[in-house]
């Protein structure tokens, strides 16, 4: 307790003498001790050992598509056409164990510019190219991923590529209005990749 009785929490937000309120302090950063292999497959699992800033150790799992092939990252891209609508995917995912809207993407292969994977995901996906791609900023995974997503947009979309679909993927190219699309993203379970859809329409000022 503060020497006023004052819970830390409350006395780090009180107003400042010019109305601006304090930010806390950031808590400390963990040391990692050991980082060790543990499941190799698309989803690889590494098993890390950190010390706690009060001694305590701490295993924790972290992940990320294929890092023992040397993919460390990959790309969503916000596909826009000429006339303003928006290029999804409709496909299965195991997770949600259905068909979900997607933006299209993927990995990013090793020594790859993330804007050319997210041409070529998008063509590969969705059969269409684009006249201009660019990659406005990335974002973690999720918070134990050591997997970067990088955010797109491309402009000028139109379909006279060709869909050219791994194995296992099932993608069809589904164009929405901005309104349906954002739709999408407010209804419960509907979407996938849903952090990177609102970086990029935030990037795009669509939001």
């Amino acid at each position: 307790m503060t020497p006023d009785n004052t819970p830390p929490s409350a006395a780090g937000s009180a107003p400042a003498a010019d109305g601006v309120v304090d930010r806390l302090a950031d808590p400390e950063p963990w040391v990692l001790l050991a980082d060790e292999p543990g499941y190799d497959g698309f989803l690889t699992v590494r098993r890390r050992l950190y010390r706690l800033p009060d001694g305590r150790e701490a295993d924790w799992d972290v992940f990320g598509p294929r890092l023992a092939a040397g993919i460390d990252s990959g790309i969503t891209v916000l596909p826009l056409t000429a006339e303003g609508r928006i290029v999804t995917v409709r496909l299965f995912r195991a997770g949600p164990d259905g068909v979900v809207t997607n933006l299209p993407g993927g990995l990013i292969d090793p020594r790859e510019e993330p804007g050319a994977a997210g041409r070529r995901e998008l063509e590969e996906e969705t059969g269409y190219t684009c006249e201009s791609i660019e990659v406005v900023g990335w974002h973690w995974q999720g918070a134990s991923s050591i997997y970067r997503k990088f955010v797109a947009i491309a402009r000028g979309c139109r379909p006279d590529g060709k869909q050219s679909l791994d194995e296992f993927e099932d993608c069809v190219p589904v164009e929405l209005t901005v309104d349906e699309f954002r739709a999408e993203l407010r209804t419960p379970g509907a979407m996938t990749g849903v952090d990177a859809a609102y970086v990029a329409l935030d990037h795009a000022a669509l939001l």
